[in-house]
């Protein structure tokens, strides 16, 4: 306990401490006490800070023991949401967000409005208030899709798959021929979660489209046939003709296989 708190001792034999007694240390309510104010004590090194609020986070998985815990837990954690360490502030804000906690949507959702600093970068805080579907986060989620970086917009359709209001966004991505084809074909994973029958009515329209993208294409067509509804996918006579057409023909390789997979799975009459 000397050693641990002891911020003369060197950073590396503090740590390792922490590594060598982690299970012991969690075990014992006086050194959980000792590695929250560690924790919060920002004249301590930042460094034995972030090793403190690790082993804190494993500490914290065993439920029973750590429950007496949980509500300092959580205090420090508030505590670190505006600490100048990026570490502990991003490690807080990620594990509060997991929680629901109201205390940082507030904070995330005043500094996406502008009304104060974020505690972590716009799309972080942005995609930490979309994991949770208890906030009306289409706005912020429409928002998001319009980032430059592809990851951040497939991030953005699939969170808009909790949100039927989102419809219409979907859609939108899915036959916009400009956006990439894993944007699109997240898309439609969303939108088939929030409307199958809409999404089989613009798959069938997209896969017979020689002007689009063969991987969207394709994968349309796997949709209809692995996941569509067979009624409505094979009962539109004229669709499955078009369907043969393009396995006959069709200049994209993949797509004309889809379509012959597609067609071949047909149910016997």
């Amino acid at each position: 306990m000397r050693v641990l708190a002891d911020r003369s001792q060197p950073d590396g034999e503090r740590i390792e401490l922490m590594r060598r007694l982690g299970a012991s240390l969690s075990r014992d309510s006086a050194y959980i006490e000792a590695l929250l104010t560690i924790v919060t004590d920002r004249d301590d090194s930042p460094d034995v800070r972030t090793a403190a609020l690790h082993l804190l986070g494993s500490a914290s998985f065993q439920v029973l023991r750590f429950r007496p815990h949980r509500t300092a837990y959580l205090d420090a954690l508030r505590e670190l949401i505006d600490d100048p360490v990026p570490a502990l502030r991003h490690t807080a804000v990620s594990v509060l967000a997991r929680e629901n906690d109201d205390a940082v949507q507030q904070v995330l959702l005043d500094g996406l409005r502008g009304d104060r600093p974020l505690p972590v970068d716009r799309a972080q805080a942005i995609e930490l208030l979309a994991e949770d579907d208890h906030l009306d986060n289409l706005p912020l989620l429409q928002e998001f899709y319009r980032s430059d970086d592809e990851g951040d917009r497939v991030s953005a359709v699939r969170y808009m798959g909790s949100y039927p209001a989102a419809q219409d966004d979907l859609e939108s991505v899915l036959r916009d021929k400009r956006e990439s084809a894993s944007v699109r074909q997240q898309s439609a994973a969303s939108l088939r979660f929030l409307a199958p029958e809409r999404l089989e009515a613009v798959a069938k329209e997209i896969s017979v489209d020689t002007d689009d993208d063969p991987a969207v294409r394709a994968a349309c067509l796997q949709t209809l046939t692995h996941l569509g509804d067979a009624t409505t996918v094979y009962g539109d006579a004229d669709f499955v003709n078009k369907v043969a057409e393009v396995g006959r023909g069709d200049a994209a390789p993949q797509v004309a296989k889809a379509a012959r997979d597609l067609v071949e799975q047909q149910p016997d009459s």
